[in-house]
């Protein structure tokens, strides 16, 4: 059940470095040669070193957005939820109009900020995934099966309460998934799935 656990997080964690790593080198690429290219249709070139400074500064920024992001629990936002999405209302044709308009720019730059974001955050959830493997060993192995088995014999929402003795076993049962674990009603309560 723990190695099982453990190596679909690795392997999920080997998939995020990857996808992480390619999104951060759109990224780059994207820095270091669009502004070159704009710059250069305004007759003014930028020189090749000024050109890899742009994109390494644009992926430093795109980590740091990354990382306050993940660090606030936050991820990749849906377009409603994020701040470029705007609704002037149907009540008018005018607005109707703006609206459809306005949603042709700011829809591209959404998707786009959502590219860069997606390799800072991808790394940074690799890491949680690699800090996330529990310690194997027969001993927790035995506990969390004999666990399992109480919670299902119960078959009913229960409460930490109920078992004191258990409380790391089903933290890491809800961890892996193999419980529910809810705390809607402010106390961590869990049933057998």
């Amino acid at each position: 059940m723990i190695d099982r656990y453990n190596r679909i997080q690795i392997v999920r964690a080997i998939l995020a470095v990857f996808g992480g790593l390619l999104c951060s080198w759109l990224t780059y690429l994207f820095f270091r040669y669009v502004p070159a290219w704009v710059a250069s249709q305004f007759g003014h070139p930028i020189s090749p070193l000024a050109a890899t400074t742009i994109g390494l500064l644009g992926l430093a920024v795109a980590f740091f957005s990354g990382y306050r992001a993940w660090k606030g629990r936050g991820g990749l936002h849906g377009y409603h939820e994020s701040t470029l999405y705007h609704d002037l209302g149907g009540d008018t044709a005018g607005a109707v109009v703006v609206d459809f308009y306005a949603h042709r720019v700011t829809g591209p730059a959404y998707l786009l900020s959502q590219g860069f974001l997606a390799g800072p955050l991808l790394l940074f959830r690799a890491g949680t995934l690699v800090h996330s493997l529990l310690p194997s060993g027969r001993d927790l192995e035995e506990r969390l099966e004999n666990t399992l088995g109480l919670i299902r014999s119960a078959n009913k929402w229960q409460s930490l309460n109920d078992y004191p003795s258990n409380k790391t076993e089903i933290l890491y049962l809800a961890q892996m998934n193999l419980i529910d674990f809810s705390a809607h009603k402010g106390t961590p309560r869990f049933r057998a799935k």
